[in-house]
């Protein structure tokens, strides 16, 4: 049956905690808070309240007793004379002199065998325990006297006993005003404490429900929300860091959108750069086959020369797209050359020489006597300059100019490779993006590419620690400029 009944008090008291901590989870962050430091503070003083009056009270009646023995004392040395001789009269008169103070209720004196020699106001505790019979010390029974018995010594012979009571009841009542007053004191301190705390938690509570309500406005697909910092507290430093996090995943998904729209856009670009070559290729085909025969050999050159150069074209898209799938690896593969960057140039220009004369478009070089020696990669390099050449050709207008030049900076120790032509130029609000992978001109839709070759030569100029902008007015052309670290000059 004990085991049973313990079982049975363990279940309810386990119901009852689930219970409690049920209903704590329904109750916002601010209300257990709250509840938390209100349940301390009244912890403390509920225990201030009963254990701090009873330390005064035990104090003042320690005090009450030093004083009553030191009373009794002196009152008995006093009588001593009038109790040898059995002198009531002079008893008595010194007991009145000691009444006089208002705390004595009452005062017994009595010889060796109990005979009262001298009195006053005996009958308040005749009867009692504490009427000088019996050596009995403390609180009469109404708790509002405090009786002491001094024996009564010539000589250091006992020769009688004295038994005094003195007054507690005016150290009770001021020991109850001082609770009262205590008690005041605690409950204006705990409702003060109270509403301190509830407007303190606002401030802690305020931020994280900040944060809270912009989690939840974000979820539900506006990044643009941020949380409000209200202070600089470990709570403002969370919703700080939470504006960070949604900076951070903002970007990422706007990087994330723009690489997406940027490869739609580089697959319908290929689309349409593939399909024009092939159309063309289709058609020559045709008119080879269905002509053959009244084609001139002139024009079946011409045709086949046209099928050649679609065939050209379709190369070096292929070839864009496949360096750009392997520019990752390219960069294991980079090898480090002490590179004459004039050489290098001459080199390119002497690759698109050919198609800038098809298009009548002159290459002007101005080089100077001295060659530049940098450490790179001259295939790499090698690359970037045909593309920046190669782009410039492209763009430029029949009959146009091209103009490249090499300038050295002693301030920075470095070169810059100028390439400038006179073409379409590139648009405003196009300029900043020409770096980016797959991005076109605005103005280059009826101009075939890939926009891919800018983003790569940006990263191959940046693994030799240079760096390429380009400046550019809509219809006057643009410049290229490749700034390089220069190891040493040649003469």
């Amino acid at each position: 049956m004990i085991i049973q009944s313990f079982q049975n008090t363990i279940s309810v008291l386990t119901k009852i905690q689930k219970h409690i901590i049920s209903m704590l989870n329904r109750l916002s962050l601010r209300t257990k808070l709250v509840f938390l430091l209100c349940g301390f503070i009244a912890s403390i003083s509920f225990g201030l309240t009963l254990l701090l009056p009873a330390k005064l009270e035990d104090e003042a009646l320690i005090t009450v007793a030093n004083l009553s023995k030191t009373m009794t004392e002196m009152t008995s040395n006093n009588i001593s004379s009038g109790v040898l001789f059995a002198d009531t009269l002079a008893i008595k008169d010194e007991l009145l002199t000691i009444k006089k103070s208002t705390s004595i209720e009452f005062i017994v004196v009595r010889d060796t065998t109990g005979v009262i020699l001298g009195s006053i106001d005996y009958d308040q505790v005749k009867g009692t325990e504490f009427d000088g019979r019996k050596d009995t010390t403390g609180i009469t029974s109404e708790g509002s006297i405090y009786c002491v018995v001094q024996p009564i010594k010539h000589d250091g012979i006992i020769i009688g006993k004295l038994t005094l009571g003195v007054s507690i009841q005016t150290i009770r009542d001021q020991l109850d005003s001082t609770k009262r007053t205590f008690l005041l004191i605690v409950i204006v301190l705990f409702v003060i404490g109270a509403i301190l705390i509830y407007f303190f938690s606002r401030f802690i509570t305020n931020s994280l429900r900040s944060v809270v309500e912009s989690a939840e406005i974000i979820t539900s697909g506006d990044l643009s929300h941020r949380a409000s910092v209200l202070s600089h507290d470990e709570i403002g430093h969370l919703a700080a860091s939470f504006n960070t996090m949604v900076d951070n995943l903002q970007k990422a998904l706007i990087k994330e959108r723009d690489m997406r729209l940027l490869k739609t856009r580089f697959v319908n670009t290929i689309s349409h750069e593939f399909r024009t070559p092939l159309t063309g290729i289709g058609i020559s085909a045709d008119i080879l086959e269905h002509y053959d025969e009244i084609l001139t050999l002139e024009q079946k050159k011409s045709e086949i020369n046209k099928i050649k150069q679609r065939v050209s074209e379709l190369t070096d898209l292929m070839d864009d797209f496949l360096l750009h799938s392997t520019v990752e690896s390219l960069r294991e593969f980079f090898t480090v050359t002490p590179i004459n960057v004039r050489l290098i140039l001459e080199h390119s220009i002497d690759d698109i020489r050919r198609i800038a004369q098809e298009e009548e478009i002159t290459i002007n070089s101005n080089f100077a006597e001295e060659s530049y020696i940098i450490q790179g990669d001259a295939n790499i390099l090698h690359y970037v300059c045909s593309s920046i050449i190669s782009n410039a050709v492209k763009f430029s207008r029949k009959g146009g100019e091209i103009y490249i030049s090499i300038n050295y900076s002693s301030n920075r120790d470095t070169i810059s490779i100028v390439i400038q032509d006179f073409g379409i130029g590139i648009p405003e609000s196009d300029i900043d993006f020409i770096f980016t992978q797959f991005y076109r001109g605005s103005n280059t839709a009826e101009i075939p590419g890939t926009g891919i070759g800018l983003s790569i030569s940006k990263e191959f100029i940046e693994l030799h620690n240079g760096r390429i902008t380009a400046q550019s007015t809509p219809t006057q052309g643009t410049i290229f400029t490749i700034e390089l670290p220069v190891v040493y000059k040649k003469f």
